[in-house]
């Protein structure tokens, strides 16, 4: 008697860590930064190895693409690359841009870069020449139009800045013009809530030009945010349960940066030694004195 035992994906899918394909085959993204300085998310694919996949994007029968998610708002969508992928024996790579000023949506944004097929692939035999590992060799496979055949998890482009901040607009006016106020949250995970006055909300969910503003707002707002964290948890550890605390623990001990759990903890100092204020303003050939600015 033999016995089926069921896969979840009826084909094989390319992941970091995955066992779906040999070792020396991967799917790789990396995180650059946009050209220009511009509001954007520019991400490099790379797909090494000789495989389905590779053979697949090399074909124009798959492409590389990325899904946007704004889970406080329920928004998402797929941005397919436009650009033709650098074809290789050993690797295929493309850069792939995706603006983020004209988006219509409240942060925190998170990506999730991945290989999508253009069209059905037909059931066909695995064979070692796709890369598989073993245990896919001679079983018959069969991938649907828009299948994601390579994926890497989830990531928030702007890290932590965004990832723990929730923002809600003043409806009842109690906030002065120009003004946010910032509580703590552990309803859903732990998050900081950023209430904000009705004129400064419409410009944190489009920013356009100005995104630079918006950056120094929610970096302010996580400021306050860290200051509570610091008031309230600095002699506790049961901030310890919460994934994306652990998350900015960690990136303030790789900046050398003090802890919440230090006393010598500045707020200021640990947004900024990931998230570094930066200015657009050209001052031109005038030069100001700006501790003397009245």
């Amino acid at each position: 008697m033999s016995v089926t035992i069921p896969r979840f994906f009826p084909y094989p899918i390319m992941t970091s860590n995955g066992i779906d394909y040999a070792e020396e085959h991967s799917y790789e993204t990396t995180q650059l930064d946009p050209v220009g300085g511009r509001n954007a998310v520019r991400i490099q694919h790379r797909v090494q190895g000789d495989n389905l996949v590779s053979q697949l994007i090399s074909d124009g029968r798959a492409i590389f693409a990325c899904t946007v998610v704004a889970p406080w708002c329920a928004y998402r969508r797929i941005v397919n690359a436009t650009d033709r992928p650098a074809l290789d024996e050993k690797e295929i790579v493309l850069q792939q841009e995706i603006e983020l000023e004209t988006m219509d949506f409240t942060h925190p944004v998170m990506f999730q870069p991945a290989v999508i097929t253009t069209c059905e692939i037909h059931r066909f035999k695995a064979k070692t020449s796709h890369g598989f590992d073993k245990l896919w060799i001679g079983e018959e496979i069969e991938v649907p139009k828009a299948a994601m055949i390579a994926i890497e998890p989830f990531w928030n482009a702007r890290n932590v800045v965004q990832s723990i901040l929730k923002v809600k607009k003043d409806q009842e006016g109690r906030l002065r013009p120009g003004s946010f106020e910032v509580t703590e949250s552990a309803e859903q995970g732990f998050y900081f809530l950023v209430e904000v006055a009705a004129d400064l909300y419409e410009g944190l969910l489009r920013p356009g030009k100005s995104f630079r503003h918006q950056e120094s707002i929610y970096c302010a707002a996580l400021s306050q945010g860290l200051d509570i964290l610091y008031r309230k948890y600095k002699d506790l550890d049961t901030w310890n349960e919460y994934q994306n605390l652990r998350l900015l623990y960690s990136m303030l001990k790789d900046q050398n940066v003090p802890t919440w759990d230090e006393d010598d903890f500045k707020p200021n100092q640990a947004v900024a030694a990931f998230h570094p204020h930066q200015i657009d303003v050209n001052l031109g050939n005038e030069e100001y004195d700006l501790l003397n600015v009245t």
